[in-house]
């Protein structure tokens, strides 16, 4: 089992069975789900599909995606951030989201900074990047506070894609 991650206001909790409902209504959510779905409705099977998939990527890889819960509310999901890689590359990405109702108070930026954290110093990656699609100026501030430079401009699915990246010797250890 992988292990549960936790900053001043979150706990980490890895992927599970029991996350599938939140994550399908996050996921389903038109502010949230415009940004990591292209604005596709997203089934149920496809909400087991990545729960199955992070659970396999922990075993085989070491990472995976987490939920994200407020330390003072444990029970509830108000979002995920976790650590995949991109396409059919070696290539490894953060990513991140959260509900609107969370939005705007730094949660994004202190989850993604425990994962690289996480990634770096636990995993043993070397670089990780973030990517999102050009019109997404509150994920591109997420990499800004987090210090990622620009690394390329990639077509995933068809669609341009923005990458900034971090490499282990240019992270803050904190």
């Amino acid at each position: 089992m992988a292990e549960t991650l936790s900053t001043a206001r979150l706990r980490l909790v890895p992927f599970g069975p029991d996350d599938a409902d939140p994550l399908h209504a996050q996921w389903n959510d038109p502010d949230v789900g415009r940004w990591l779905w292209d604005g596709t409705p997203v089934s149920r099977e496809a909400v087991a599909e990545v729960i199955g998939g992070s659970e396999s990527s922990f075993r085989e890889r070491g990472y995976g995606f987490f939920t994200l819960r407020l330390l003072e509310a444990p029970e509830v999901v108000i979002g995920f951030a976790g650590l995949r890689t991109i396409g059919d590359t070696p290539d490894v990405e953060v990513l991140y989201g959260l509900l609107p109702a969370h939005w705007g108070r730094g949660l994004a930026t202190e989850a993604a900074r425990a994962v690289l954290q996480w990634g770096f110093a636990t995993v043993g990656l070397d670089a990780i990047a973030a990517g999102a699609d050009p019109p997404n100026a509150a994920s591109f501030a997420v990499m800004q506070r987090l210090r990622m430079p620009f690394w390329k401009d990639i077509t995933l699915d068809g669609r341009p894609a923005r990458y900034h990246r971090l490499t282990v010797a240019d992270f803050p250890s904190a």
